[in-house]
């Protein structure tokens, strides 16, 4: 027992002082450290780096595979029969992306959506197909001068280029992004979602010392066709875009695309392409804490030897406040095809203005964060038709509604 007994009062009084060192270590702040001798590590103390596995190099250098999964379930009125209406669960959209570095200042993405829709994407049941959204490689020569190459989205207008559906507050864009953005020159009226083949130069200049630069510029020059194919002619898009950011939480933005689209019309004067002029201005003020405010507007025109071919216009005011998981919002937008239908000396419609287009719409919608990457969001529509619209029966209607209530998933 005694020697129990002296075994103990030994240990106590020897861990007496390296108690004593810990709970003065406890009570040091920054304002007031504390004064008891710390002695310095020595060399033989110190654990040398242990050398990392053959395993761990390779996970080091994979690329980075991430993604996400929008799906719920969508209401929604018939546009051209009030009387009816669909009730859907949907898978819309699931992406998986992969980034990954090539060389020291060289990455590269690819981007696969399984759930695009695309016009001439789908098999023979009308199922939607896999498509590549992009596939780049972007070489960072320096903050001011980047170069860009492969299939990317084009730089026209925010939600296109600075906005994922990721990232988008509602459900679904704008028509600035669904009628002007994603209106593919190959072919009136082809939607590609904004993706072109080329090369596009951008930069970002002039830092302000408060974490961002005053502006960001982009040149681009595409195809002006179909996503994953080769150009069949000789002419290109051009793009050029600016965004001057004058405060951190605040930027304009504005875009100018000249390019050629086939004409599949049998126009009388022969012509197989014609000119194209896309224009999108806006402005952003968005506080991760605050208010979320975003407006654009676009016009989209074409004339082809004193007689025009498109002119159309869209624009949208979007209101939110971040209020902690909450994400209120409020949305107004419009589409307007100002062009009649274009008859030739024969008397044939050549040109055929789809009035589904003319409308205004109201969205009133909330997101919720249930999780860090788990967002739930409700969307309800109503449609204002600016021409008039008949129902099968010849009946006349003013309007329509959808409701959409989707959860979107990231990894």
């Amino acid at each position: 027992m005694k020697k129990i007994f002296s075994l103990l009062l030994g240990c106590a009084v020897m861990s007496a002082p390296a108690m004593y060192a810990e709970d003065a270590a406890a009570v040091a702040t920054p304002e007031q450290p504390t004064t008891a001798a710390v002695a310095e590590p020595t060399a033989e103390a110190t654990p040398a780096p242990q050398e990392k596995s053959t395993w761990e190099k390779i996970l080091a250098n994979m690329p980075k595979i991430s993604g996400y999964l929008q799906t719920g379930w969508n209401w929604a009125q018939d546009s051209y029969d009030n009387s009816h209406a669909t009730s859907s669960f949907q898978a819309k959209r699931l992406r998986l992306i992969m980034d990954g570095k090539v060389g020291e200042k060289v990455d590269f993405r690819l981007q696969i959506e399984a759930f695009n829709g695309i016009a001439g994407s789908t098999n023979g049941n009308g199922q939607k197909n896999l498509q590549v959204m992009d596939a780049f490689a972007t070489w960072k020569v320096m903050p001011e001068f980047k170069i860009r190459a492969g299939q990317f989205y084009t730089p026209l207008g925010y939600e296109n280029y600075d906005i994922s559906p990721k990232t988008l507050e509602t459900v679904d864009f704008s028509n600035i992004v669904y009628r002007m953005a994603c209106r593919n020159p190959y072919e009136y009226n082809f939607v590609d979602y904004g993706r072109d083949l080329g090369v596009m130069l951008m930069g970002d200049l002039f830092d302000s010392g408060k974490g961002f630069r005053y502006l960001h510029y982009d040149l681009a020059l595409t195809n002006g066709s179909i996503p994953c194919k080769d150009d069949d002619n000789s002419s290109k898009d051009f793009y050029v875009s600016a965004t001057v950011r004058p405060v951190k939480f605040f930027n304009i933005k504005a875009t100018y695309n000249y390019g050629k689209y086939k004409d599949n019309s049998k126009i009388a004067d022969g012509s197989k392409y014609n000119p194209m002029h896309r224009f999108v201005v806006g402005a952003w003020y968005n506080d991760p804490q605050g208010i979320d405010l975003r407006a654009e507007y676009g016009l989209l025109k074409s004339k082809v030897d004193g007689q025009k071919r498109l002119d159309e216009q869209g624009a949208y005011v979007l209101a939110g406040y971040h209020a902690g998981k909450w994400l209120p919002m409020v949305r107004w937008d419009m589409y307007r095809d100002k062009m009649q239908n274009t008859v030739n000396p024969n008397g044939e419609t050549i040109q055929k203005c789809n009035a589904n287009y003319n409308y205004n719409r109201i969205l009133v919608g909330v997101n919720y964060q249930l999780f860090k990457n788990v967002t739930i969001q409700f969307n309800y529509h109503h449609f204002f038709f600016n021409d008039k619209q008949y129902t099968s029966n010849g009946e006349e209607y003013s309007g329509r509604n959808q409701i959409q209530l989707m959860g979107r998933f990231c990894f």
